[in-house]
């Protein structure tokens, strides 16, 4: 199998270490591997992707990532002579590493025997062989101290955003986590914020995850992660169902960074979705919301949580339609959103049942009455439990003192 002619990649011994690391894994390729494998790729591109797939396969000598796409994925047909090629290609790469670390104990320092084993980590993280990578990270990670350990542990997150391995990333979040309670590393901290970011945004945590996200726009730096046009995407998305109006128009509708993107040609639809909601245009809020979620199905980290997002979307879009009301037509409305009024009823009634919206329909009358007191007690109650948490932390912290 040769898919264009591709020359293999091996590793340049003489890059620096950090620049090394921040080359593995490939997540655009476990992007690629999961849209050939969704039901949201069209017929069309599938045989494009495929040979990008391959390309890349060819090309990184990934011999471990290839039987798995054909043996337990079987989403790429086997080739026996290519495989036997990419493992003889592994081993001469492999060889020619080992000598190196060979060389490097009998003539040099640790630092240089260090930087060996670097190559090494980077060589099985970048042809596919997890469970290798992992011991080489573990060993690596033991024997390196200062900043560039963290360098080590976002590669670990990398290889479990790689592998889809949500336990690995929570692990490597962690370890990050206390590695930074001892370090004044800005550039490190702030690149840490994205990585959270999104291991929030794939945990369903929006919330926290808008919250980093808008904190890392104007100090992004995480390009081995993620584009700035992604970052700004995930913060459009998680934001929108995080923030208030207010903070909308502050943190969205005015920041130079966002409109940089969001003014593009191509993305002017993430601009019509924020302003649809903030000036109550719900019918074109709810033509670009179709565009959002066609982007969340067919994306590597969101696609599992495209129905819950729209579900919550048109929760939170009715709660702001409903909250000048006493009561509304349900006619009335259905116009303002574009949709029939059989299925703004029926969404309207499932909303209520969950108590996501505090309102009744009078089906003789066809309109929304709104709860006010629903409302008020919902917001009674939050206060309340957010009280509780605080006279609990505070309790704890004066045990904790007294000791």
């Amino acid at each position: 199998m040769n898919i264009g002619n591709e020359s293999k990649q091996v590793l340049d011994l003489s890059m620096n270490p950090e620049e090394l690391l921040q080359t593995v894994p490939d997540l655009k390729l476990s992007e690629s591997i999961f849209l050939l494998d969704s039901k949201h790729c069209k017929l069309e591109e599938k045989e494009s992707i495929r040979n990008e797939i391959l390309s890349c396969i060819e090309r990184n000598s990934m011999a471990p990532l290839f039987k798995i796409l054909t043996k337990d994925i079987k989403i790429v047909d086997y080739d026996k002579k290519f495989v036997e090629e990419l493992m003889e290609s592994n081993n001469s790469e492999l060889n020619l590493i080992d000598k190196k670390i060979k060389d490097a104990k009998e003539n040099y320092g640790d630092v240089e025997v260090r930087n060996c084993h670097y190559n090494k980590l980077v060589f099985y993280s970048r042809i596919g062989a997890k469970e290798k990578s992992l011991q080489e990270l573990e060993i690596a990670i033991e024997r390196t101290v200062g900043g560039f350990k963290l360098e080590l542990v976002f590669l670990g997150i990398r290889i479990g955003l790689f592998w889809n391995d949500l336990n690995l990333v929570s692990k490597y979040i962690k370890i990050a986590q206390d590695i930074l309670k001892t370090t004044s590393d800005w550039e490190r901290k702030n690149r840490f914020k994205v990585y959270q970011a999104l291991f929030y945004l794939i945990t369903r945590n929006f919330s926290t995850a808008s919250e980093l996200f808008l904190d890392s726009i104007t100090t992004f730096t995480a390009v081995e992660l993620i584009s700035f046009d992604r970052l700004i995407l995930y913060t459009i998305v998680s934001s929108i169902i995080s923030i208030d109006r207010k903070t909308i128009k502050s943190k969205l509708l005015t920041s130079p960074d966002i409109l940089k993107v969001a003014l593009q040609p191509d993305n002017k639809f993430l601009l019509e979705f924020i302003e649809g909601f903030y000036n109550g245009e719900y019918r074109q809020f709810f033509k670009r919301l179709i565009n959002i979620i066609h982007i969340l199905q067919r994306d590597y980290y969101l696609n599992r949580h495209h129905k819950y997002y729209l579900r919550a979307v048109r929760a939170k879009t009715y709660m702001q339609y409903l909250d000048p009301y006493e009561s509304v037509s349900i006619l009335s409305m259905a116009e303002s959103f574009g949709v029939t009024q059989r299925f703004l009823e029926k969404d309207i009634v499932t909303f209520i049942s969950s108590s996501k919206l505090p309102c009744t329909i009078d089906k003789v009358k066809q309109v929304i009455i709104c709860n006010r007191e629903d409302k008020k007690m919902s917001q009674y109650n939050e206060l309340v439990k957010k009280g509780d948490l605080l006279l609990n932390r505070l309790q704890r912290l004066s045990r904790i003192i007294q000791v």
